[in-house]
């Protein structure tokens, strides 16, 4: 690699700040690594992996032919709040739900968290397709899921029927980092910051 590239000067700027960027093998592949790098030279680079969660996760060191393509887009600068912040992320507030032991157990989960803002819930539709986001509204036989992207960007309104769910995740881990994302991205003007 060029040392005078325009890739030369993302690692140093990654280096020097400890910005998160996301390095690729393949350019036209979904596989990468993220993090910040810790150094480099014309042989090979060392990064500090960065995990979703925003937790540190060992160093790679790799030979530096191997850098296809360097991203510095929306998802790294997610991921650069989530690590500056991840020790709030390990907060869970207690939620206490009193489900009662109904046989329409769906409906009267829904209604519970209805209109709540605190936490994110993630439901199960059939057997394996997970949405997350707020119930803004519920019937006996439907609602209303905003629907919070794995990158905390609203989805807009999605609409299901109730005996769709077969399952509720609520405030767990992904949750808590949605709602982490999708907080930093109202407090803010996500695109020109």
């Amino acid at each position: 690699m060029n040392l005078n590239s325009k890739f030369t000067s993302i690692l140093q700027q990654s280096k020097d700040n400890k910005t998160i960027i996301a390095i690729f093998q393949d350019p036209g592949s979904s596989d990468f690594w993220a993090g910040y790098v810790v150094d480099f030279n014309e042989e090979y680079f060392v990064m500090q992996h960065i995990t979703k969660f925003g937790k540190k996760d060992g160093l790679l060191i790799e030979p530096i032919y191997k850098i296809r393509r360097i991203d510095k887009d929306d998802y790294c600068k997610c991921l650069q709040y989530v690590f500056e912040n991840s020790a709030d992320l390990d907060k869970e507030e207690e939620v206490i739900l009193n489900i009662p032991k109904e046989e329409n157990w769906v409906f009267h989960t829904l209604n519970v968290i209805k209109g709540e803002q605190d936490y994110i819930v993630r439901l199960a539709i059939g057997n394996d397709t997970r949405f997350a986001g707020f119930v803004t509204d519920v019937t006996e036989d439907d609602f209303v899921l905003r629907c919070i992207g794995p990158d905390g960007q609203d989805d807009g309104d999605l609409f299901f029927m109730n005996d769709d769910v077969t399952s509720f995740r609520i405030n767990d881990l992904e949750a808590r980092r949605r709602l982490m994302i999708y907080h930093y991205r109202q407090s803010i003007d996500f695109y020109n910051e």
